[in-house]
């Protein structure tokens, strides 16, 4: 299909080609009937967007929408043309509030976005002193711009119909999560919702990956939706900007030209690939030894892993338990739980929980770990030497074109694919990960592969070397020495 602009709509076989894409993406013939009197043109990955933005005034639409990926498809366009050019205008009186951060002053940034898609095309009225933007059916957007995380605590508590974040990433997933607390609406022909862009990287970047792209990976979606674009969904770009786009080395070049979560400048496991390393559950052979690896939490999670290892030594997550706020007696309680029916060669756990130190029980002083043992889970001191366990986790991540991983997640371990590839390195210390960041499920991770030694599970025997073991052992228990 060739690129739709504005000056190619004026084509019978172009607008034909328009409405039939518009109809494939659920885009309402009101809908592009709005577009295109304002002068916009969506591009085809920017009418997937507005048709699943129609999708929310459903009851069992989506409620928190994201675009992201690449830099450059024309996100910001997209997004403020849905809340302008269509919220705003078909519900009266309807208050959004539009957040996006801002190097230059906001009421500037706002312009440039303001000039692009409504100036000349719609009657509005904007007061860059106050950042509002008014429509004549009483509608506005409250244009808000923030440096950090800690302007955004000002737009905390007001109420608002429908909230636009740009450069979600910018923002924590607790911030994103009191923000929403604002997102509430009186109106009985509207459903709450948000809209989200956002890139790879920075310190919102686990959040939106476990809010929007795992879900869409897994085919999983509920109150979600996430469509994903690059600068090669956009035909306005400027060559000069694709070219610096594709003058980007290493990660930072690969996250922001192709959109690609598992990769991002700063990144500790810059091994990960989705693909190599998250799998289809599979029956597990019996002959396959099992383990179990665990790093305690309370505040934060505890994490505890089930790990297979096949006859050539490759390791397979199969199972993880991710808890926060339960104690001892409730872990110990779940995890025998999932561990029945099975045997395992032995349990290692972060060597904290052998401590007798700073550490209270209702049963007269023992230690997390003889907590445990209580409940027959007995787990041994796992090695702490952090750095050459990280060393032992990128070995175990690597892959190349010839050979797969040897480390394997099954698709049901969440978090583990959520937080192991968002983890970033320490800035003081290098070779290590940021203890700060979600590394519960890495930790224990690395606590089994510095106990394992490289070992393979023994292969079962065929009925030939069953039979050739059986002659062998008959031979030498014969005492053929004594005879004379």
């Amino acid at each position: 299909m060739s690129t739709l602009t504005p000056q190619s709509i004026k084509s019978t076989e172009a607008i034909n080609k328009l409405v039939r894409k518009s109809f494939e993406s659920g885009v309402s013939k009101s809908q592009l009937k709005g577009f295109l009197k304002a002068g916009y043109t969506p591009l085809p990955w920017q009418l997937k967007f507005h048709g699943i933005a129609r999708e929310a005034d459903k009851e069992d639409g989506p409620t928190d929408i994201g675009v992201g990926g690449a830099r450059g498809p024309g996100k910001s366009h997209g997004v403020f043309a849905q809340l302008t050019l269509d919220d705003c205008k078909r519900v009266d009186g309807l208050k959004g509030l539009f957040l996006r951060q801002t190097g230059k002053s906001a009421s500037e940034s706002f312009e440039d976005l303001i000039d692009s898609v409504l100036r000349g095309r719609s009657k509005y009225i904007f007061n860059p002193s106050k950042g509002t933007l008014r429509f004549s059916n009483r509608s506005k957007v409250i244009l808000g711009g923030f440096e950090n995380e800690k302007d955004i605590d000002k737009y905390i508590g007001v109420q608002y119909d429908v909230i636009a974040i740009e450069e979600r990433n910018q923002l924590t997933g607790e911030k994103v999560l009191k923000l929403k607390g604002s997102l509430r609406t009186t109106k009985t022909n509207w459903r709450a919702r948000t809209y989200s862009s956002f890139n790879p990287g920075n310190i919102g970047h686990a959040d939106v990956k476990k809010t929007f792209v795992i879900p869409h990976q897994n085919g999983v979606e509920k109150e979600t939706r996430f469509i994903s674009s690059t600068y090669k969904d956009n035909p306005y770009l400027k060559p000069e900007y694709i070219a610096y786009l594709n003058s980007l080395p290493g990660a930072l070049g690969k996250a922001w030209r192709e959109g690609n979560f598992d990769t991002f400048e700063g990144q500790y496991f810059i091994e990960w690939d989705y693909d190599q390393h998250v799998i289809v559950p599979f029956a597990i052979p019996p002959n396959w030894k099992r383990f179990r690896a665990y790093d305690h939490g309370r505040e934060n999670p505890a994490s505890c892993g089930w790990y297979a290892l096949d006859y050539d030594g490759r390791v397979y997550k199969y199972r993880e338990l991710y808890k926060r706020g339960l104690d001892v007696d409730q872990l110990a309680q779940e995890i025998n739980r999932l561990s029945i029916g099975e045997t395992y060669e032995y349990s290692v756990a972060d060597p904290s929980i052998f401590a007798r130190l700073g550490y209270t029980d209702k049963y007269g002083g023992q230690t997390i770990a003889e907590t445990f043992a209580r409940y027959g889970i007995t787990f041994l001191p796992a090695s702490n030497r952090r750095v050459d366990g990280w060393t032992l986790m990128h070995q175990y991540l690597r892959w190349d074109e010839h050979n797969k991983p040897k480390l394997q997640y099954f698709n049901t371990c969440y978090d583990s694919i959520r937080t192991i590839p968002s983890l970033i390195h320490d800035e003081h210390r290098p070779e290590d990960v940021e203890t700060k960041s979600e590394d519960h499920s890495a930790d224990e991770c690395r606590y089994f592969l510095m106990s394992l030694h490289e070992r393979v599970s023994p292969k079962p025997l065929t009925d030939l070397e069953r039979k050739l073991k059986q002659r062998k052992e008959q031979d030498y228990s014969f005492p053929w020495n004594l005879q004379p």
